[in-house]
Order: structure tokens, then C-alpha cells, then sequence
């Protein structure tokens, strides 16, 4: 005899929502719902599976143990049902429509400069998808992620976490740049620090890896006097005088259309970096939605991919 189900797959999702998001009403705002009925669903999911599923501290509800377990077994059918659209909807050209939701954690410059091309592109092929753009520097992107709060982090590196599965995802070039009419015949690899600097804030993959190719390289990381956690602004500030930068090639070239910058060209510096992709452990092998909707997006950067 086949036992009925006490519990429904709506009040699996809306109990994912809450642990993902950690307050009924981000989960609530989340699903279009009213959080009295966020709340309603949890208890009757506790009350048929006979466990706590969250405890309050403060204006957070965190987890138990049994919420955890609760959330790895189910994520694999869940993803399995989320699915089947992709599966079962052909397109017009008899391909997979891609349906459904992709929350999407990217570095700043990743955000700013590589995606929104791609994503526009992405979005007129499949009307149906949901894309949710997270930006932030590469450690909160990657935070997002094993926090479950993102599906895929896209990062500028180099990775910190070894809770995740990580991936080579593309290419990039740092660019160091001047003031206008700035005498870059000064600038010299090992006085570097006899210049003003404008930086990146901690946690940022374009500081990250420019003190590490420095480091590597033998030569003595310059000191900020000026912090700023968006690319666009730096240029803007070295534009008009604040100090020398290293920011994103991507970042440099498009901002400079705006705002005059001097490229300048340091000998003996590799500043060429890997972007990574990042997914949680359990999702690497069992989401089909995410590897299409990867292939898609290599596809809609780089046209001659497909």
C-alpha cells in the first residue's frame, strides 16, 4: 500500500526559500507570498515531518540540524522537478527552452563589465527565465554561494573557499592607469609606492590578484590613500587626478570613452587572471538547468563558442 504524502512540494520550496534567505519575510517577498502563509506552511511541514525546523535568534530564524538534512535530501529532487520544463518545452528551433529561476552571484566588474551583453541576449532566447544579478566583491560572491543565497558565483579570484566547486571560467586582463598628461616615464616597478594609488577595497579579486602578481614578481605592494569598491568610480577619480590604478582591462576601456585615462605598460608584470565559476559541492553533477544556462552564457560571451 502506498502511503500518501503529508507534506506538499509547495511547502518544500517555501521552506527552502526560508532557510536560503534566513527571515520569513525576505522568503515571502521571495515567493510573492504573505508571510502568514510562509509561516503556516513551516509549521504544517514541521507538524507532518515531527521536527523542529527553525530556532529564532533575533530577527533571524537559523536552521536545526534536522532543517539541514531536511534541505541536502531534498535538494535533489527538487532540482530534478525544477527541471523539467527545460526538458520537456522545445523551442522554435526544436532546442529546450530554458525555464525557470537562476539567482547569479558576480564580482563587481563581472556584473558591471562581461555580464549585461550576455544576459540581454540570454533573456530574448528564453522569455521564461528568471535571472537574479547579486554584485558585490569576489569573497561576498562566494559567500552568497555557499550561503545559499546564489545558485552560480562568477568571480575575478582568487578563490578562498575550499567548500566549493570550483571551475576556470574565462580570461582577463588588469590594466594599470594614469591621470591624463600623467609622466608615466616615472613610473617604475620597484618605486611604485612613490605614486598616489587608488584601490579596490579588501576582498576584491582586482586588488587581490595585482598585489599578488607584485608579490610574486618581487616587488613592494604601493599603499593606498584612496579606497573605492566600484571600478567605474576609480577611473573616474584617476581621471581627474587622484593617483595611479589597476583595474579590469574590460572596466578601463569602457570607462575611458567617458573619461580620458593614460594605459600604462609595466615590463616584467604579468597581469593577465583567471575568472572562476563557483557552485555549491552538492549541485556540481545533479543541475541540468545550470549547466545549460552555463553553455548559453559562454555561447552569448564568445558567439564563436557554439
Amino acid at each position: 500500500m502506498i502511503t500518501r504524502l503529508r507534506f506538499t512540494l509547495r511547502q518544500l520550496e517555501i521552506f527552502s526559500a526560508v532557510a536560503r534567505t534566513g527571515q520569513v519575510r525576505r522568503a515571502a517577498d521571495t515567493l510573492y507570498l504573505s508571510q502568514a502563509a510562509v509561516s503556516q506552511a513551516i509549521s504544517e511541514l514541521a507538524e507532518a515531518l515531527g521536527v523542529t525546523l527553525f530556532e529564532r535568534h533575533g530577527r533571524q530564524i537559523v536552521p536545526t540540524p534536522a532543517a539541514r538534512q531536511l534541505l541536502a535530501l531534498s535538494a535533489d529532487p527538487m532540482n530534478a522537478l525544477a527541471a523539467l520544463p527545460e526538458h520537456l518545452a522545445p523551442g522554435d528551433d526544436g532546442a529546450a527552452v530554458l525555464t525557470g529561476s537562476i539567482r547569479l552571484a558576480a564580482s563587481s566588474t563581472i556584473a558591471r563589465y562581461v555580464l549585461p551583453v550576455a544576459l540581454a541576449t540570454l533573456r530574448s532566447r528564453h522569455p521564461q527565465l528568471q535571472i537574479q544579478i547579486f554584485s558585490g566583491n569576489s569573497a561576498r560572491a562566494e559567500a552568497r554561494v555557499a550561503n545559499l543565497e546564489a545558485d552560480i558565483g562568477l568571480i575575478e579570484g582568487p578563490p578562498q573557499r575550499d567548500d566549493l566547486d570550483i571551475a576556470h571560467w574565462r580570461t582577463d586582463t588588469l590594466q594599470v592607469i594614469a591621470p591624463p598628461g600623467y609622466a608615466t616615464d616615472t613610473i617604475e616597478l620597484a618605486h611604485l609606492d612613490r605614486h598616489h594609488w587608488v584601490a579596490r577595497e579588501p576582498g576584491s579579486g582586482t586588488r587581490a590578484v595585482f598585489e599578488q602578481s607584485l608579490a610574486l614578481a618581487g616587488y613592494t605592494v604601493p599603499a593606498a590613500q584612496l579606497q573605492i569598491d566600484d571600478s567605474g568610480a576609480i577611473v573616474r577619480a584617476v581621471a581627474h587626478g587622484a593617483g595611479l590604478a589597476c583595474v579590469s582591462r574590460l572596466a578601463a576601456e569602457q570607462a575611458s570613452a567617458a573619461h580620458p585615462i593614460e594605459f600604462v605598460v609595466l615590463d616584467g608584470l604579468s597581469l593577465a587572471r583567471p575568472l572562476w565559476r563557483v557552485r555549491r559541492m552538492a549541485m556540481a553533477s545533479q543541475a541540468p538547468l545550470l549547466h545549460r544556462f552555463e553553455a548559453e552564457l559562454n555561447a552569448a560571451l564568445d558567439p564563436s563558442r557554439k
